[in-house]
């Protein structure tokens, strides 16, 4: 792991200093928040319009990679077998907008200063995602835990207005984890209710 971090760290240099706007999702974020967990690869959220500038700034750096052009959603960088994915769309047609950079925020991870998603633009991303033998919700529920007291209620209830089965699905379900109490506002749930009609 401590290799993998880093070619990590040489992503992360190499987009910063080709000035390519990102921020680090997926399993890495989670930890940054909280839970760390096995994870095989950094998920790098970049723009799509920005793929061909991260991929050329990898491959200066002795990357191989591959902007696997029969898919829309991602792209993949490695060096000596660690492998970076540039995701380019989330389930839902979700995109990486400059508001989901904007929100980002500097994190160290395992020593390695990276910039990392919001928590509300990670919650929302692994809420869609989740589905048989995924743990997402519980990534979900580990990054609330940590960060409950300052997460934006009003910018998730923007992020899900198209998704709104899911999001009401997923807050009552933090709201039942015995677990660990998150308080989510019950203004967030009757806004959901609201919104079912």
């Amino acid at each position: 792991m401590r290799n993998d971090f880093a070619i990590y760290k040489e992503t992360i240099d190499a987009l910063e200093l080709a000035r390519v706007p990102y921020v680090v999702g997926g399993g890495i974020a989670v930890a940054a928040y909280g839970r760390v967990r096995s994870t095989k690869d950094i998920d790098l959220y970049i723009k799509p319009e920005d793929t061909g500038h991260a991929l050329e700034a990898l491959q200066q750096e002795g990357f191989e990679i591959n902007p696997m052009s029969d898919v829309k959603w991602l792209a993949k960088g490695y060096k000596n077998g660690v492998q970076v994915d540039f995701i380019l769309e989330n389930i839902g047609s979700i995109l990486t907008t400059d508001e989901t950079i904007g929100r980002g925020r500097y994190m160290c991870v395992s020593g390695c200063r990276m910039f990392i998603m919001s928590p509300e633009d990670l919650v929302f991303r692994k809420v869609l995602a989740m589905r048989c033998l995924r743990d997402d919700w519980y990534d979900c529920i580990a990054v609330l835990s940590n960060t409950y007291k300052t997460f934006d209620w009003d910018y998730f209830l923007r992020l899900t207005e198209n998704f709104t089965e899911r999001a009401l699905s997923f807050v009552l379900f933090v709201r039942t984890d015995w677990d660990h109490v998150i308080p989510v506002p019950l203004q967030v749930i009757s806004t959901l209710l609201r919104r079912m009609g």
